[in-house]
């Protein structure tokens, strides 16, 4: 019969050696440590997220925990990068200067009575501070309401940076219904070169504006 230490749940018998957690803790510095936590979220985001490839040589992405959304994407202009800190999906697209990013962060609104188209304007204008500190020459160009394959938000848009490596940006905060308070914070970057925009160019804008606004709370598309 065991002894209670034996049975005791989680205890390891001297036998048996020190736990995972005891061999990082006892064998990583600090910084050591913070990587391996690092890691370990990595490997957490990276199961929440499965790929696949539609019928229409489209990318599917689908984000499974909470927020629940997919996103479609062409591979051979767009490709999904490593998020970065807060964010749950980056993608990426550009050619030479032109360069393009989507992001997708996790939105949190506090409580509200009604609708809330009356919530977002609000909290979207408490957001130009933090981009007006992040974007040199930051300027809010327009905003309003949006919707993204139904979901209701409310969009910002705004420029920012010298006239020869200008930055135009779109935010989108978006929630599945109205009345939500879990959303995403739907980003859209482009760093236009000092020149003209080619046409080539303009179709990567295109296609990486349609991955943009692409995103559909939810699993099921049809």
């Amino acid at each position: 019969m065991p002894t209670t230490e034996e049975a005791r749940p989680g205890l390891v018998l001297p036998e048996y050696g020190p736990t995972a957690a005891q061999l990082v803790r006892r064998e990583l510095s600090p910084r050591g440590r913070r990587v391996f936590a690092a890691v370990v979220a990595l490997v957490v985001l990276a199961l929440a997220i499965v790929i696949a490839r539609s019928g229409d040589g489209l990318t599917r992405l689908e984000h499974r925990s909470k927020p629940v959304f997919t996103m479609l994407y062409p591979p051979d202009q767009v490709r999904r990068v490593a998020p970065g800190a807060g964010e749950l999906v980056r993608l990426r697209s550009g050619r030479g200067k032109l360069q393009m990013t989507v992001t997708v962060r996790r939105l949190r609104l506090p409580p509200y009575r009604g609708s809330v188209a009356g919530l977002l304007p609000i909290y979207a204008d408490r957001q130009t501070g933090p981009l007006a500190a992040e974007l040199p020459g930051f300027r809010a160009l327009a905003d309003g309401k949006a919707r993204v394959n139904k979901a209701p938000g409310y969009q910002l848009r705004y420029r920012a940076g010298p006239r020869g490596r200008r930055v135009i940006g779109t935010d989108i905060y978006l929630v599945p219904e109205d009345g939500d308070r879990h959303g995403v914070l739907l980003r859209y970057r482009q760093v236009n070169p000092p020149r003209a925009l080619r046409e080539p160019d303009r179709d990567l804008v295109k296609t990486t504006r349609k991955a943009f606004r692409s995103l559909h709370f939810g699993l099921d598309r049809s």
